[in-house]
């Protein structure tokens, strides 16, 4: 789908970081690591913007989604990514359908401790929608 939005024009693909190169761990993050499905790093017009893709394919629960948005909540507050790019990437959760989205959606916006701003929710349908708006 990226590469497909790259050949397009729609987005400029500038780094594209697979598993398990797309992994991340920090000191602080302490034995643990973050486990993305992918990062990438694309631009639209004078605006790069990081991401960090999740593909999700309903097998695992939505306690079990909520669990890997906390890993990212903590491994943002460690710095290390900031630290090395000057941003936090935005993490894209790919869901099978709306129905999914929105329990996803719901379950995120009532958690107390996280931020729901991080987290874009798209079908692969809206993934290109998700992608060309960039961080807005």
């Amino acid at each position: 789908m990226l590469r497909d939005l790259a050949t397009s024009g729609a987005i400029e693909l500038l780094q594209v970081q697979t598993e398990p190169t797309c992994w991340r761990t920090a000191a602080s993050f302490g034995d643990r690591m973050l486990k993305p499905d992918l990062f990438a790093l694309t631009a639209s017009g004078d605006y790069e913007d990081h991401w960090y893709i999740e593909v999700d394919r309903a097998t695992e629960s939505l306690p079990t989604l909520l669990r890997k948005c906390a890993q990212y909540e903590d491994y943002r507050r460690t710095a290390t990514e900031q630290q090395e790019r000057g941003i936090f990437p935005l993490v894209i959760w790919i869901v099978p359908d709306d129905i999914r989205a929105g329990k996803l959606r719901a379950a995120i916006t009532a958690s107390r401790s996280l931020d729901s701003s991080l987290y874009r929710i798209c079908t692969p349908a809206s993934f290109a929608e998700v992608i060309t708006g960039g961080a807005a």
